[in-house]
Formats: C-alpha cells, sequence, structure tokens
C-alpha cells in the first residue's frame, strides 16, 4: 500500500486531499503511479500526465518520475491547473 498526497490545485480539481491504494505489481516508478491514476477520468489525466507545474515527494524528498516506488512510500504530488 503507497499513502498519496495532494496539495495545490489538485486537491480540488481531483476532489481529494489524500488516498491509499494497494500498489499493482506493474507499477515501479512515480511515471507509472501517475500514468495508473490518470486512468481515474479525465481531470485526472489532465492534472497528472503532461502537466509542467507538477512536482512530486517521494518519503518527503523531491523526486523525478523515474524514480522507484515501493510499498510503504509516501508520494505527494503538488500541481497546478494549466491552463
Amino acid at each position: 500500500m503507497v499513502r498519496i498526497l495532494f496539495f495545490g490545485d489538485l486537491v480540488e480539481s481531483l476532489g481529494m486531499a489524500s488516498d491509499e491504494i494497494e500498489l499493482p505489481p506493474d507499477v515501479t516508478d512515480v511515471e507509472r503511479l501517475l500514468f495508473v491514476l490518470s486512468q481515474r477520468g479525465e481531470m485526472w489525466k489532465k492534472m497528472l500526465l503532461g502537466n509542467p507545474k507538477l512536482n512530486v515527494t517521494l518519503n518527503k524528498q523531491f523526486a523525478e518520475k523515474s524514480s522507484p516506488v515501493k510499498d510503504g512510500d509516501e508520494i505527494a504530488l503538488v500541481g497546478f491547473s494549466v491552463i
């Protein structure tokens, strides 16, 4: 299980401040996690994929999209709407 925290415009746009999900077996990095979350709907896709204003932390450290994700991690997504 991973804990995901949402900040900035993501809270209002996605309708939640946090979530906990079972990590699918094919999710091994931040980029794949964002892709899986983007499947929740158009707004998720808009806010998480290709958003230059999206920042990610992994266990309270800034992370790259290639950073590995594992069970027990805390991922924080800080994003602002793209016009």
